[in-house]
């Protein structure tokens, strides 16, 4: 179990005043500065894994994200909802002002968790930016993006064991810097993958944790139809059976458009 600090700042920061069954032992092996692969379903709660004890922990978390969108999300959501600003993102979208600042956030010791793309490993402001800080560990999101066989290989993933191989070289470091991936869904060929990638470059034993992917709040039906009007008139029957927000999915961007029209006239 987390401490009893630990759990206090838990709820000061959060606002919750557990962590999920899955969540804990997680939590556990990163701020005990171990190695992990976590496979957590999409609103399993991942995010908190590394967030939560990158606020505990001396020094700064950096994050690789392979998307600006979910770097934006993350640090949003973190200052919006929970009024945490110890967060920052540094990506190409940011106006030479903007980068300007974020740097010496991040320099000031202002920042607990730096997002970054893949590709910023190549920057030299990145690694002079890395080398003033105590790093308490790095965190790769989205790790399926390591393998071929995963849904969205990523090159430059490839290049981020060169990197922390030459940022422990630089810093004088006699001992690596710890390794969490986060990915929410693998098959096992991405998995040995992620693990075998680790081992051999870095030499490190990434343990696995890994959660169902069964998400009891979704439920999939088939609904027979015999053509295009009788498949309009079932769709617009379930639009209309709930109150809220929906999303239905097509194959092209004109159907969409023509179907949100036929919509709109109903």
């Amino acid at each position: 179990m987390i401490s009893q600090a630990n759990s206090a700042l838990l709820q000061q920061t959060f606002g919750f005043s557990t962590l999920r069954p899955e969540q804990e032992p997680v939590v556990e092996h990163v701020l005990s500065g171990k190695d992990s692969l976590v496979l957590m379903p999409t609103g399993g709660g991942k995010s908190l894994c590394y967030q939560f004890p990158a606020i505990c922990m001396e020094g700064i978390a950096v994050v690789i994200s392979p998307l600006i969108a979910l770097m934006k999300d993350q640090v949003d959501v973190l200052k919006n909802r929970f009024d945490i600003t110890a967060a920052v993102a540094i990506n190409g979208l940011l106006s030479p002002l903007e980068r300007g600042e974020a740097i010496k956030r991040v320099e000031s010791g202002g920042a607990n968790l730096l997002y970054i793309s893949p590709e910023s490993l190549r920057s030299r402001t990145i690694m002079r930016l890395l080398k003033k800080r105590l790093i308490n560990r790095f965190v790769i999101d989205e790790a399926h993006c390591f393998s071929a066989w995963g849904q969205d290989f990523r090159v430059d993933y490839l290049y981020i064991a060169r990197f922390l191989k030459r940022l422990q070289t630089e810093k004088g470091l006699h001992y690596p810097i710890p390794v969490s991936c986060f990915t929410a869904t693998a098959k096992p060929k991405v998995i040995e993958d992620i693990q075998y990638y680790f081992k051999k470059h870095l030499n490190l034993n990434l343990n696995l944790y890994q959660t169902s992917a069964k998400r009891k709040n979704l439920h999939y039906f088939v609904i027979k139809t015999s053509n295009e009007e009788d498949r309009f008139l079932k769709l617009v029957e379930l639009l209309q059976a709930e109150e809220g927000p929906k999303i239905v999915y097509v194959s092209r961007v004109k159907r969409a458009e023509g179907l949100a029209e036929d919509l709109g006239r109903r």
